[in-house]
């Protein structure tokens, strides 16, 4: 039987995909100008559950998110951190989905 190198059975480990993230970036997410997201925003009423991309200096990671604002080609999402910090940032709409 195989077993995975850095596993810890014993007092096991914090390998999820939101701890990955937040270990490769800072926690400071770029967001898109006002003039790159336009100016006709229409806030939510409701947010809306997302996946996106969003672009740290680092690396762009993919993060779960809510949408709570957006124009024709720009979306504002908001979402937590690993750590607890919730951050919010413009991103391009073809970089967001409906979860």
């Amino acid at each position: 039987m195989f077993e995975c190198v850095g596993t810890n059975k014993r007092y096991g480990s914090d390998l999820s995909r939101a701890a990955i993230n937040e270990a490769a970036v800072r926690p400071k997410p770029i967001s898109l100008t006002q003039q790159e997201a336009g100016d006709e925003v229409r806030a939510a009423r409701e947010p809306v559950e997302v996946t996106a991309w969003v672009r740290f200096p680092e690396s762009p990671i993919e993060v779960e998110a809510r949408a709570i604002a957006w124009t024709e080609r720009a979306v504002l999402v908001e979402f937590r951190m690993h750590s607890g910090a919730t951050h919010q940032a413009w991103v391009w709409a073809s970089a967001v989905r409906r979860r």
